[in-house]
């Protein structure tokens, strides 16, 4: 888990039934950057979609994972000791009751998209 140790939750709001709202803070001293790139750190997008299936986990109070990725997107580098501070805005919707959640993610600060990925969840 990355959760109090490579991002914190700064806040969350459950706009809906079925989106949420977050605010993270990246810990930029995270062994993680220290090696992906020393003295040149930038999230690895594994960690990206990490802390979308975590978030997703937080919100559900149990642990799931990702079943599949159907798209991902990496469009702006988020470099930490520039962008310590992030959002990710969760959609979410379920066909059936024994079918994945359907989840779409939105990463970004202000103005800048970082990424926008859809996934597949479950327990």
């Amino acid at each position: 888990m990355l959760k109090d140790s490579f991002f914190s939750i700064l806040n969350h709001t459950l706009t809906d039934k079925h989106r949420a709202d977050f605010t993270i803070a990246l810990n930029p001293e995270h062994t993680i950057y220290h090696v992906h790139f020393p003295n040149n750190p930038v999230t690895p997008g594994v960690c990206i979609i990490q802390v979308a299936k975590e978030l997703f986990s937080f919100l559900e109070q149990t642990e799931f994972n990702i079943r599949k990725i159907k798209t991902v997107k990496f469009i702006h580098p988020i470099i930490p000791t520039t962008h310590p501070v992030i959002n990710y805005q969760m959609e979410w919707e379920k066909i059936k009751q024994d079918d994945p959640y359907y989840v779409a993610v939105n990463v970004y600060r202000e103005d800048i998209i970082f990424s926008k990925m859809k996934l597949y969840i479950a327990k």
